[in-house]
C-alpha cells in the first residue's frame, strides 16, 4: 500500500493534466489544487495495489485515476465529460477481459452485467428524481459497476451502498443550502474506493 501511494504521489502531475485536457478550467497549480489532486492520487494508487493479480492492479489504478480525473470537474463545473467516464469504463473491461484470459482471475461476465445494473439503477433515478441525477452520472455508474463486478458481487453490493449513502448525504446537504445540483461524481469515486478496501 505504501509503494501504491508513493506511485499515486508521483502520478499526481499526470492526473492535473488529464484534468486540463478534460477542460477542467478550474485546476491551477495553486497549493489547494495540488494538495486536492496529490491525496486523490496517493488514495487511488494505496488502494489500486491491493487488487490481485499485478496486471489488475495495473488497471484499477488508470481506470480509477480517470474516475478522480471526472469526480474533480464534477466537482468544480458540475459536468462529467465524457472521456474519462466513458472511457475509463471501456478500457477496464477490456483489459480486464484480457486479464481474466491469461490469469483466471476475475470475471468479466459480471462485470458487464453489474455495470449494467449500476448504471440502470442511476438511470432509473435520474428519470423519477428532478435536480438529483444526470446522464453522466448514469454513465460513470456503469464504469463503477464493471470495476467492483470484476472483484465480486459483494464488491458491487457494498460499491453500490456506500456510493448511495454518500449522495444521499450529498443530496441532504444541496437541499440545505438550496442549491439546485450537487455534483455527485466524488461520491462514486467513494463509494469504489470504499468497496475495493473492504472487500
Amino acid at each position: 500500500m505504501i509503494w501504491g501511494a508513493t506511485a499515486g504521489f508521483v502520478t499526481a502531475p499526470l492526473i492535473h493534466f488529464l484534468a486540463q485536457r478534460s477542460r477542467f478550467r478550474t485546476v491551477r497549480p495553486h497549493a489547494a489544487g495540488w494538495a486536492t489532486l496529490a491525496a486523490g492520487s496517493v488514495t487511488v494508487g494505496a488502494v489500486a495495489v491491493l487488487i490481485r493479480p499485478i496486471a489488475a492492479a495495473a488497471v484499477y489504478a488508470i481506470s480509477m485515476a480517470a474516475v478522480l480525473v471526472a469526480a474533480a470537474v464534477d466537482a468544480t463545473e458540475q459536468r462529467l465529460p465524457n472521456a474519462p467516464t466513458v472511457g475509463a469504463g471501456v478500457f477496464a473491461l477490456a483489459a480486464l477481459s484480457t486479464v481474466t484470459t491469461l490469469t483466471g482471475a476475475g470475471n468479466p461476465w459480471i462485470a458487464a452485467a453489474s455495470g449494467a445494473i449500476f448504471g440502470c439503477w442511476i438511470l432509473l433515478w435520474a428519470l423519477t428524481v428532478r435536480g438529483g441525477y444526470g446522464l453522466g452520472d448514469v454513465k460513470l455508474a456503469v464504469t463503477c459497476g464493471i470495476l467492483l463486478g470484476w472483484l465480486s458481487w459483494l464488491a458491487v453490493a457494498i460499491g453500490i451502498l456506500a456510493t448511495q449513502v454518500v449522495i444521499a448525504l450529498a443530496l441532504g446537504m444541496g437541499r440545505l443550502r438550496r442549491k439546485g445540483r450537487m455534483a455527485l461524481g466524488p461520491a462514486f469515486l467513494t463509494g469504489l474506493l470504499a468497496a475495493v478496501l473492504l472487500v
